[in-house]
């Protein structure tokens, strides 16, 4: 039998497949090195020749009459890097002194003008600029331009919030140059862009670990790891690094990468915000250029390179000295500095802090969220990376930092009072939004408790229903006749009794006061003072929801809102910077003005960026109306549901309005004086609750910080517009007061000229042919108890068809129909029960609680009439209140 053997391939055949694939692995090579290098060389030249855009605190005038107190510009001078010295000798210099500060101030410009540099006094009298003077040969003269720099916020390369002071390589010191090779890469000036005896060196330690404990990476091989590289250490990470490293070795010079790696090396945090590049470095470090650094300093900025937040002089002061003078001894041994340097530079000793520390300044990056938006919004700039702008801001630094301590203060005192408030995961949060009145400027704006954990901005993002904030459209729109259609004013009567709201296509609706406590007939302004849900939901229908849905529009509301009975209690989302932007249009007396964080921006060449338009303010609604609303949230904060603000120490005129929503979710303040206002909130991400209202969780952080935010303000009243006219009024009847009325419940209310009442007060005046009761008093019926099924017309205002009487069972055989209790949304802002049984309405407590009412189902009904005289009788009954 024949032996077969396989039959082998030629041996041209094989050499063919040979060359075949050298040529594809070839090409696949080149076309792979290509497309490398384009992608390198193009992201590096787009990185360096990329200008940060810098947003700034604007610049602060120094002038006569500037409330500022003295601690807090020398605060400010040590954040701008200035030097305390015994006498001016250049500028960044100070001598502080009593009573006075001696500043050498910089120069800069600024698009309101140049400012020179020169030496100025600062005097102070009573926490206020007294006089700015020169110290001239011919005597001590007025200055009228001294100002200091715009103090960095940030500046935006990447996606990241980042400090960075890009210097060229000429300014940069040579022994800041040798101590960085020295540290980082000794043979940086010999290597191709990658150090194969450090590669060998750092692979031998990897196999003794038996993992990746060491890289050989050279200078270079940094810069691409930073520019186009993540931070994993992985073999195949390592491999397309040294690639790219090789390839920008040939293209570029060792100056251009090395001024590019000092340019963009990270060397910590100052509070939240990355500082990258040793010009920055130097500047909050040393408080100087990183021209003029010693050899010390060098040495620490170059040593902090390996691990910048445990190298820190601030926060790891032996570990920091270690390290500096490692590389002291490494700068000695390759022969940079010599011997004897080294022993006297070893001795040198460690920066203090250039200013003291404000853990506070750590939310910053909430409000460079909302300029952001205005960036968009007023500039159509969607990305303001790499564009070289400066953005000059309104931030009040000294109010932000007061702001986040604050808040974090007032949210750990919660959590001391409930153990069911400490939550490691999801952490109760707040907000704090300040604003100037009269510019419409964010001064401060916290949107969090931490940004570092969580960087959700709940001031700008969060949409959180609003209870009892909304109550105050109702009022104002109820004070405009051509809305409301009728004549009211804050001592028009209004019932508080219980009803049900009866609708065709829905179900029947009947909202709760706060421990189903009801208080008969009251005025108007002891319904919104007391916050009562009952008398306010009557009011609202009376007036229109329609109409009191484009007040809040009008004054500015941008979100979405239903018409539904629900919505004049605050069943509906709303975010707080939008709530704040419409109670400063009430603040300005009905004049709106969009809040703004963004005074100037400028290009890259120091040109002025127009937004296009010119903002006004513009008067929006009636200035008398606003006024009477105003007059009456006085008393919210002075007897009302706020009252506890005036026992922690604020004792300044203000108004304002508590908001609670249901089952204690959210916990509203917002008020304010004529110069500021301040939103305050409370609340859990998951909408949890907290289980305090507005007035005992937020309602006490707001004057914790309106006492610090106004200490050296002076206590201004609101100002009065023209057809106001005043009288001394009953508020529990809305009459006429007289010697006989208590003077507990005399009120000096506002009104319309024209529209104050002209008759006394019938509860303490009897007329003839009133029945009094034994004291005197007169006798009213109790609207809260009518009997069994009884539908009757109430005194004051209505609005809707609706029965009185919602506590006795029905007379009808029909078993009684209970009324279903929603999921929470309806939110309710309620003091608690009043002492004496109705129609007298007691003072509630300093601290007060709201109660969440029944919310209403979805209706597409249109509003209920106003029509309270046609009986109809309902076999609908509420269920017991919600908690």
């Amino acid at each position: 039998m024949a032996n077969f053997s396989p039959r082998l391939p030629r041996r041209r055949t094989v050499f063919q497949a040979i060359a075949i694939l050298v040529l594809f692995v070839s090409l696949a090579v080149i076309g792979l090195a290509l497309y490398v290098y384009r992608q390198s060389v193009g992201k590096f030249e787009i990185r360096r020749l990329s200008l940060p855009t810098r947003i700034y605190a604007d610049y602060t005038p120094l002038k006569s009459g500037t409330l500022m107190q003295p601690d807090d510009l020398v605060e400010k001078l040590g954040r701008l890097g200035y030097r305390r010295t015994d006498h001016l000798a250049q500028a960044g210099d100070y001598v502080s002194g009593k009573g006075s500060i001696e500043i050498y101030t910089r120069a800069f410009k600024h698009p309101s003008g140049d400012y020179p540099a020169q030496a100025a006094r600062v005097v102070f009298k009573n926490n206020t600029i007294a006089d700015v003077l020169s110290d001239s040969p011919q005597g001590p003269a007025p200055i009228a331009n001294a100002a200091l720099e715009p103090e960095l916020l940030t500046s935006i390369l990447s996606d990241q919030l980042e400090n960075r002071r890009p210097v060229t390589l000429d300014q940069i010191p040579q022994s800041l140059v040798d101590a960085v090779v020295s540290t980082e890469d000794v043979r940086y000036f010999h290597h191709p862009g990658i150090d194969p005896l450090g590669i060998m060196r750092a692979g031998m330690r990897n196999l003794l670990h038996h993992g990746v404990s060491e890289g050989g990476s050279t200078l270079t091989q940094q810069l691409v790891k930073n520019y186009y590289l993540t931070s994993e250490r992985t073999f195949k990470r390592k491999i397309v690094e040294a690639f790219m490293a090789v390839i920008l070795d040939a293209r570029y010079s060792k100056k251009e990468i090395l001024e590019a790696y000092l340019n963009d090396i990270y060397l910590g945090r100052n509070r939240s915000i990355s500082i990258l590049g040793v010009g920055e470095a130097s500047r909050f470090y040393f408080g100087k250029p990183v021209s003029e650094i010693a050899v010390p300093e060098a040495a620490l900025l170059a040593g902090m390179i390996r691990s910048p937040n445990n190298y820190s002089p601030f926060t790891h002061p032996e570990k920091s000295l270690g390290r500096r003078n490692t590389v002291l001894g490494l700068m000695a041994k390759y022969k940079k500095i010599t011997p004897e340097d080294e022993q006297k530079y070893l001795a040198a000793p460690l920066p203090k802090k250039p200013f003291r520390e404000r853990s506070g300044l750590g939310s910053i990056p909430f409000y460079v969220d909302r300029v952001l938006q205005e960036m968009t919004r007023d500039y159509g700039i969607k990305d303001v990376k790499g564009q070289g702008l400066a953005i000059y801001t309104a931030i009040d630094l000294n109010a932000q930092d007061a702001a986040a301590g604050t808040l974090e203060a007032g949210l750990q005192e919660l959590e001391r009072g409930n153990r069911d408030l400490r939550r490691k995961e999801n952490p109760l949060q707040g907000v704090i939004i300040h604003v100037d009145v009269s510019s419409g400027e964010i001064r401060a704006l916290v949107g969090g408790r931490n940004y570092d954990v969580n960087q959700f901005n709940r001031a700008l993002n969060s949409k959180r229903q609003v209870g009892s904030l909304f109550k105050p459209f109702v009022y104002l729109t109820a004070f405009e006749p051509s809305l409301s259609h009728q004549n009211i004013t804050p001592a028009t009567q209004v019932s508080d009794a219980r009803f049900i709201l009866k609708r065709r296509f829905s179900q029947d609706w009947s909202p709760r006061n706060y421990e189903d406590v009801y208080h008969g007939i009251v005025t108007v302004r002891a319904a919104l003072e007391d916050s009562m849900n009952t008398a306010s939901v009557r009011l609202g229908l009376a007036t229109g929801i329609d109409a009191v849905i484009k007040t809040a529009h009008t004054l500015g509301v941008l979100a979405e809102l239903d018409n539904q009975p629900s919505i004049i209690l605050g069943a509906v989302g709303v975010p707080p910077i939008e709530m704040v932007d419409a109670y400063a249009t009430i603040a300005r007396m009905g004049s709106r003005l969009p809040l703004r964080t963004v005074r100037f921006v400028t290009d890259d060449r120091g040109r002025l960026v127009s937004t296009g338009d010119s903002v006004q303010a513009v008067q929006v609604f009636p200035a008398r109306d606003v006024y009477l609303l105003e007059h009456v949230m006085e008393g919210v904060v002075d007897r009302g549901t706020a009252a506890g603000v005036r026992n922690l120490g604020f004792k300044k005129t203000a108004a304002g309005k508590t908001g609670t929503t249901n089952d204690k979710r959210d916990a509203w303040f917002i008020g304010f004086t004529p110069k500021t206002l301040v939103l305050t909130w409370v609340g859990f991400d998951d909408n949890s609750p907290v289980g305090v209202s507005g007035g005992q969780g937020a309602a006490p952080i707001w004057a914790r910080y309106m006492n610090i935010a106004t200490a050296v303000d002076p206590n201004l009243q609101f100002p009065v517009p023209a057809g106001i006219a005043f009288a001394q009024v009953d508020e529990m009847s809305g009459g006429l007061a007289s010697q006989q009325c208590p003077k507990n419940v005399i009120v000096n209310e506002a009104f319309k000229d024209g529209t104050q009442p002209t008759v006394l007060c019938p509860l303490h005046n009897p007329q003839p042919g009133v029945p009094t009761d034994v004291s005197g008093m007169v006798m009213t019926t109790d609207t809260a108890a009518f009997p069994g099924d009884t539908t009757a017309t109430q005194p004051g205002l209505g609005g809707g068809i609706f029965r009185t009487d919602t506590t006795a069972p029905p007379t009808t055989t029909e078993p009684p129909v209970q009324q279903p209790v929603p999921p929470p949304s309806a939110p309710v802002d309620q003091p608690p029960p009043a002492a004496a049984p109705p129609p007298r309405r007691e003072r509630p407590p300093e601290t007060t609680t709201d109660r969440p009412p029944a919310s209403p189902p979805p209706s597409t009904e249109p509003p209920p009439s106003t029509n309270t005289s046609a009986p109809v009788p309902s076999t609908n009954t509420s269920a017991p209140p919600t908690s």
